[in-house]
């Protein structure tokens, strides 16, 4: 039976018998054994070798590379660098008083506030250096992001045929967690900043594309086809009604697209990247917890600051466009059409209080004298850390060692072996039939490619060990989360006190959860564990008490009238209803603990993701690509699967970006 009820069909169609030819094909070749057969082996680690050697013979004569990635290469470094002159040359007070100006314009007095404080602690840490590095890698990332996905995004939003055919692409590089794009990188680029600015652009585009397109779409359909029939070319009609009416989710997509940003360029550390991230993965490497506790909370005041100046103005100025009638709407983009020119309606013109607020900040920044962070370090956290340190290992030794003796013995070892001893082909085959039941023979048929080409690249045992991992720290992260969103779901308290923990879970870069944890656990696949459940609880969280919130109020009161009670109206009406939301949720979980299990294996967390971090390391270009593969290929199974689970397949495809601006514009 299908997720309808119905009974599916007996007869099946040709993509579910070729998905069930293939796997039996390969089945038969390895003798129906345990192990993949290693006839079918595709020895991918020796062509990347290969091509690593001929990159390396041709980089300086070939004029791919002397021209073009060499000249890509300098105007990304060209720009780092132009951004940190430029941040040395505003001081400390300069980019304290240009912050808050923007904090104040964006969102108001209190997020000014917030901002100077943030920036306060990092200079008082003494970070403030490091910090400005972090900024400026981060500026050129985004900079660049938004050249390129504005154009995009408008394009998809236009044209349905480009939005079909990029979607497989954002879909990949959102998928594709953020350490697995260091290896082609540093192959073209070398090590360095600009290595560190490619990658970043590379995984930060996918948001501001995405909601670009999704505003382009939402600009109701009348007010185009009015403006249109007032004689509006395609450009105006683009410069005059699209794009005002779409400037607050493309301010949603450059909100996120800074933070990922911001994520990416700390782990981009690991190939020569300066700054923050740097420091963070030097205390890890050498166990200097205080140095990169120091680091990491530098980190979670820099995106506290992006976070805030960026996303303060996008939810206002929603709100306002949603609050005015329809036919104001239109009548203002008819006006600027008559005119063009943009006009009030179109909430581009300057804010009356932007002029004063930059004449008063040139003033100030003229006044400024130019002088080091003063009491820098004079809140460093490292004497303090490294002590709490010594003291916890000694104190906790008793319930740390259980714990992850408890993780590794009762869950972790046993779900390894149990997929270790399971033949490859009764993995796949119950795979697919999960995937078949809930998506139909297309997706069927992804899997059972995906996974045989993961047991043909000769990684199969080591993918197991991640997929164990990611169940297990999904499993935990789904228990702890969901009753955790229903509770904040049904008390409003509750619901105000975790919005700003929530805010600060998905604020920080998954690298900055390693650090406390590996001060408790040390190394291996405990911390790793722990520190993706607590890098992946939000989504899961957030999306549980968005979807119960959101139930009718009509449907909620029907079920009142007839008598039910407050445990019944959750178990009965709002879980229910809420559930495509939830397992939303769970889906985004889910890939958030894949890409948090795959960074562990900075502290050594086994699997594919040390496999990854010896081929950049080690510059083993060929073992990295290999498992960088496999990541990708696994990660389209547990992304594609989970989907089709939360939404019975199509459905949740076409409502995905708009579940997810909805959840985000309705928790911001």
């Amino acid at each position: 039976m299908n997720r309808s009820g119905a009974v599916r069909p007996v007869v099946m169609r040709p993509r579910l018998l070729v998905a069930i030819g293939l796997l039996a094909a390969l089945a038969a070749l390895g003798d129906f054994a345990t192990a993949f057969p290693e006839s079918v082996a595709v020895p991918l680690a020796a062509w990347a070798d290969e091509l690593q050697a001929w990159v390396v013979r041709n980089r300086a004569t070939s004029p791919v590379f002397a021209v073009g990635f060499r000249s890509l290469a300098t105007v990304a470094g060209g720009g780092v660098s132009l951004g940190v002159v430029l941040l040395e040359r505003l001081g400390w007070a300069g980019v304290l008083v240009v912050a808050a100006g923007a904090a104040l314009v964006a969102a108001g007095w209190r997020v000014a506030l917030v901002v100077v404080a943030a920036l306060a602690g990092i200079g008082l840490i003494g970070a403030w250096d490091d910090a400005m590095l972090t900024l400026s890698l981060t500026a050129v990332a985004v900079l660049a992001s938004v050249i390129i996905g504005l154009p995009l995004g408008v394009l998809a939003g236009r044209d349905p045929r480009i939005a079909r055919a990029i979607r497989p692409i954002l879909d990949t590089l959102q998928i594709v967690p953020a350490y697995v794009y260091l290896l082609p990188a540093v192959l073209l680029f070398g090590i360095g900043e600009p290595t560190a600015v490619v990658v970043t652009v590379a995984y930060a585009l996918p948001p501001v594309v995405r909601l670009t397109a999704l505003g382009m779409r939402s600009v109701p359909e009348p007010t185009v086809e009015v403006a249109a029939s007032s004689g509006a070319t395609g450009l105006q009609l683009l410069r005059t009604v699209q794009l005002p009416l779409a400037l607050p989710w493309i301010r949603v997509g450059l909100n996120q697209t800074i933070m990922m940003a911001l994520g990416m360029v700390v782990i981009a550390s690991m190939v020569g990247a300066p700054g923050l991230g740097r420091e963070v993965l030097r205390g890890l490497q050498t166990l200097d917890i205080g140095r990169a506790l120091d680091a990491g909370v530098a980190i979670v005041l820099l995106a506290v600051v992006l976070d805030r100046v960026t996303g303060g103005t996008h939810l206002r100025s929603i709100t306002s466009r949603a609050a005015r009638p329809f036919a104001a709407q239109v009548g203002a983009r008819l006006s600027a059409v008559s005119g063009s020119v943009l006009g009030d309606a179109a909430g581009w013109r300057t804010p009356r209080r932007v002029l004063p607020t930059t004449a008063m900040l040139s003033s100030l920044l003229a006044l400024l004298p130019d002088v080091d962070v003063p009491f820098a370090g004079s809140l460093s956290l490292a004497a303090v850390a490294t002590s709490a340190t010594a003291w916890s290992r000694t104190a906790l030794y008793g319930f740390t060692s259980s714990l992850a003796d408890g993780l590794i013995l009762g869950a972790l070892d046993p779900l390894r072996d149990l997929l270790l001893a399971t033949p490859w082909w009764l993995l796949t085959a119950i795979v697919l039939f999960v995937a078949w039941w809930a998506a139909g023979e297309r997706l069927a048929l992804l899997v059972v490619a995906a996974l045989a080409t993961i047991g043909a690249l000769g990684v199969w045992a080591s993918t197991m060990d991640t997929f164990s991992q990611v169940v297990v720290a999904t499993v935990l992260s789904v228990l702890i989360a969901v009753p955790l969103g229903v509770l904040a779901s049904q008390h409003d308290a509750l619901h105000r006190g975790l919005r700003p923990v929530l805010d600060a879970m998905q604020t920080m870069p998954a690298f900055v959860y390693l650090v406390p944890v590996v001060a408790l656990f040390n190394v291996g696949r405990v911390p790793g564990l722990i520190a993706a459940v607590v890098y992946a609880m939000a989504p899961a969280v957030r999306l549980t008490d968005v979807g119960i919130r959101e139930v009718d109020a009509g449907t909620l009161e029907a079920a009142r009238s007839q008598g039910a009670t407050r445990l019944q109206l959750l178990r009965t009406v709002q879980l229910p209803l809420a559930r495509p939301t939830i397992l939303l949720g769970i889906n985004q979980t889910t890939i958030m603990v894949l890409a948090g299990v795959v960074i562990a294996g900075l502290v050594g967390a086994s699997g594919l993701g040390i496999e990854t971090v010896i081929g950049v390391a080690r510059g083993e270009f060929g073992r990295g690509v290999r498992a960088g593969v496999a990541i990708v290929l696994l990660g389209v199974v547990l992304d594609r699967v989970t989907q089709a689970l939360a939404g019975g397949g199509r459905g949740v495809r076409r409502s995905l970006d708009a579940l997810r601006l909805r959840s985000l514009l309705r928790t911001t």
